[in-house]
C-alpha cells in the first residue's frame, strides 16, 4: 500500500498532540482563503485563545515536500492571524490544513495564471448583512448560494456585519457571529476573499472619517480581512488594488480619508494613486470596487453635495486618458441597481450594484432617473448579490456580462456590455 507524504505528516503531528485539557485552545473562525495570485496566498485563522496556529499546504497529485507556516496568535489581534505562503506554482491546486491543538481544518485553492486572461473569470459579490433580518429558512444562508456559483473570486463590499458606533469590540463580536453563519468557512476556505467596509461596519449612518471611532474600526478591519495591503506608508486607510487574469480591481477606501466638510471622499493621497493606478494599468478591466453608489445622489453617495466634485474629476481623468474597460462596483442601498453616467466624449462609465445580502430590499425609484437602466428591490426578497462575468478579448461581441441574483427567484435580471460600450479597442 503507498501512503502518500500528506498522510503521513499529519498522522505525525496528530500523534506529536498531547492529551488536551478542556480548555485547550481551538479555532473558532477560518480558515479563510484571501488573497491568492500566481506565486502566493493569504490564509486567516482566528483561534479561542493565544495559541500556535500550524498551516501545512500541500501540492495536490504531488509527491513534493509541503510547506509550512507557523504563527502564534495574541489577545492584542483578537487571537487573528493571517498566513502567507509564496514561491507557489502558478496554475496549481493546494490543499491545505490548519491546525490548533487538535483541531484542524481544511481548504483547497489553485493559483491564478494565463490561463484566466483566455478563459475569463467570474466574480460573486454582495454587501448588507444583519442576523436580525435575515428571511431565509433555518440552517440555509445567501452564502451557501454564493457557493453554488463557482466563483474565482467573492468581494465583500461592507455593510458587513451591521454595527452602531464603529468601536473595536462591536466590531469584533459583530464579525465573529457572521462568521459562524452556515455555508461561510464554505464558501470562503476555498475561494479568495477580499473585503471593504462601508458606513455601518465603519461608524455610524453615512459618516466620514472624522467620527470618534475611525481608527478603532480600520484596526478592527484589518484584524479580520486578509487583503494584500492597506493604503500607504505615508495613509492610512483599506485601498488596495490586486490583478486576476486580465482584470484589475481597486479596493476603495470610501469612509477613512473621507472628509464630507474638504468634499473628498478618498483624499488627496488616494485619489492620486487610484488615477495613477488606472493609467498604468495593463489590465483590460479595471473595476473601481465602492462600498457606496457612484450614481446617488444621498449625502454619502459619489453623486452627493459632498462628493460629486471628485466624482467629477475622476471621469474627468478617465475620459482625458482614454481609459477603457472601467467600471464600478457597489452596495449600500439594498437594492440590484445598474446606473449608466455620462463621463465625456460619448463615453459612459457603469455601476453595478449588488443588492442585500440579508437586509429588507427597497423599492425602485419610479420613474427611474435617466442615469438608472435597471433598479429591483422587493421586500418580500431580501437575500441577493451581485454577479460579473468578464469575459475574454476573443470574444467579440460581449465584454461584461451582470447577473443580479437572488435566493428566493434565481437570476432577476442579466445586462451585458460589449466592447464598445467600455470603449475597449479591438
Amino acid at each position: 500500500m503507498v501512503i502518500s507524504t500528506r498522510t503521513l505528516i499529519l498522522a505525525a503531528l496528530f500523534v506529536s498532540q498531547t492529551v488536551l485539557a478542556d480548555d485547550a485552545p481551538d479555532i473558532s473562525h477560518g480558515p479563510m482563503l484571501g488573497a491568492v495570485s500566481e506565486h502566493a496566498t493569504n490564509i486567516w485563522v482566528r483561534t479561542t485563545m493565544p495559541a500556535d496556529v500550524t498551516c501545512t499546504l500541500f501540492e495536490v497529485g504531488a509527491t513534493l515536500e509541503p510547506l509550512t507556516q507557523k504563527v502564534h496568535t495574541t489577545l492584542a489581534s483578537d487571537n487573528t492571524c493571517v498566513l502567507t505562503f509564496d514561491k507557489l506554482k502558478k496554475e496549481t491546486k493546494y490543499e491545505y490544513v490548519a491546525r490548533v491543538g487538535k483541531s484542524e481544518r481544511q481548504g483547497t485553492f489553485t493559483t491564478m495564471g494565463p490561463s484566466l486572461t483566455s478563459k475569463g473569470i467570474k466574480i460573486v459579490y454582495g454587501s448588507c448583512y444583519d442576523h436580525k433580518d435575515n428571511k431565509m429558512k433555518p440552517g440555509t444562508s445567501i452564502f451557501q448560494e454564493m457557493v453554488s456559483r463557482k466563483a474565482d473570486l467573492i468581494l465583500f463590499l461592507g455593510d458587513f456585519p451591521y454595527t452602531a458606533r464603529g468601536a473595536r469590540e462591536e466590531l469584533r463580536k459583530g464579525s465573529q457571529k457572521l462568521r459562524k453563519v452556515t455555508g461561510f468557512q464554505q464558501l470562503t476556505s476555498s475561494t479568495p476573499t477580499y473585503g471593504i467596509y462601508d458606513d455601518h461596519d465603519f461608524g455610524p449612518n453615512d459618516c466620514d472619517g472624522t467620527h470618534k471611532n475611525a481608527d478603532e474600526a480600520l484596526a478592527a478591519f484589518k484584524e479580520y480581512w486578509p487583503n494584500p495591503s492597506y493604503g500607504l506608508p505615508e495613509d492610512k486607510g483599506i485601498y488596495c488594488s490586486f490583478v486576476v487574469g486580465d482584470v484589475e480591481f481597486f479596493l476603495l477606501d470610501g469612509r477613512y480619508p473621507a472628509r464630507m466638510k474638504q468634499k473628498t471622499m478618498l483624499g488627496k493621497i488616494q485619489f492620486k494613486w487610484l488615477c495613477d493606478g488606472l493609467k498604468s494599468s495593463k489590465s483590460r478591466y479595471k473595476v473601481l470596487v465602492s462600498g457606496t453608489q457612484f450614481g446617488r445622489a444621498k449625502a454619502d453617495g459619489w453623486a452627493g453635495k459632498f462628493y460629486l466634485g471628485e466624482r467629477k474629476k475622476l471621469f474627468s481623468f478617465i475620459s482625458e486618458n482614454g481609459i477603457s474597460g472601467v467600471i464600478g462596483i457597489s452596495g449600500d442601498v439594498h437594492r440590484s441597481d445598474i446606473y449608466k453616467l455620462p463621463i465625456g466624449e460619448g463615453r459612459h462609465f457603469y455601476d453595478f450594484t449588488s443588492g442585500s445580502l440579508s437586509m429588507t430590499h427597497r423599492t425602485p425609484p419610479n420613474p427611474l432617473p435617466d442615469t438608472m437602466i435597471h433598479s429591483y428591490g422587493k421586500k418580500t426578497d431580501n437575500n441577493m448579490y451581485g454577479e460579473i462575468e468578464f469575459r475574454p478579448a476573443s470574444d467579440k461581441n460581449v465584454a461584461v456580462i451582470f447577473r443580479s441574483l437572488s435566493a428566493k427567484n434565481g437570476l432577476v435580471y442579466e445586462h451585458k456590455l460589449t466592447p464598445n460600450d467600455l470603449a475597449l479597442e479591438e
